[in-house]
């Protein structure tokens, strides 16, 4: 969710290769989402395919391009779950009830987290250029209503990628894709404005495009530039909310 600084439904091939101009694209991409750091608390509502609705309350605090720390506060059985990245985007995942935090490698990383449609990895993503080769699949639309449609090949264990970036390089759209390039959820990003010199899309619907749910998130409040320290971004911290 790098539009979280920061998050075409076919079957849709993996790119063949990279290009300059695919990865100048992630290059903006990243630097219009970097901030030094910013705390949000969202407002999440999971929706079932009856719909049925399950409320979160959803805390993130990140520094730079590689921390970030993912709590819920609500409903309160749920309360200190959390989830920490740091540099090298090793990813921890803590459970209260199942201490201690445990790493989160691989394929576990496409886990939904906690009773929504983010998957563990939209949480932690907070960088493209690094993680990704892209080519530029199209172009819509002119000046500042334009939008570009990239395919991004992960260079790890990622999933592949479509995006849909704005001309203001803000991305307001994530189609994630399983190994045989089939869409399996779109991450719609809407209502994008600065906040502290960022873009920051402050309306969200994850779609899981399999089972028929949707999660949608509104971030009710943020905070950018404060000082945060470091010591938020640790294990220890994780494990004491």
């Amino acid at each position: 969710m790098s539009a979280l600084p920061c998050l075409l439904v076919a079957s849709l091939a993996r790119p063949a290769r990279a290009d300059e101009a695919g990865r100048a694209w992630l290059a903006r991409i990243d630097a219009a989402a970097h901030v030094d750091d910013i705390h949000l608390v969202l407002d999440v509502r999971a929706i079932d395919p009856r719909g049925n609705e399950a409320r979160r309350t959803l805390e993130i605090w990140q520094k730079g391009d590689d921390r970030r720390l993912v709590r819920l506060t609500a409903p309160p059985r749920l309360a200190g779950v959390g989830l920490l990245v740091t540099h090298g985007d090793t990813v921890h995942l803590y459970l209260p009830e199942y201490p201690p935090a445990r790493r989160v490698t691989g394929r576990h990383q496409a886990d939904a987290f906690m009773g929504t449609d983010f998957a563990i990895g939209d949480l932690s993503r907070l960088r493209y250029a690094d993680r990704y080769d892209a080519v530029i699949v199209g172009t819509t639309g002119a000046g500042p209503d334009a939008r570009t449609e990239l395919a991004l090949t992960p260079t790890g264990d990622d999933d592949p990628l479509r995006l849909v970036v704005g001309a203001d390089a803000a991305v307001r759209e994530v189609t994630v894709l399983d190994g045989k390039g089939e869409a399996v959820r779109r991450i719609a990003m809407d209502a994008v404005r600065p906040e502290g010199g960022v873009l920051l899309a402050h309306e969200l619907a994850v779609e899981d495009l399999r089972r028929g749910r949707r999660t949608e998130a509104t971030v009710r409040e943020v905070a950018v530039n404060t000082g945060l320290s470091d010591e938020l971004f640790t294990v220890s911290s994780l494990e004491s909310p």
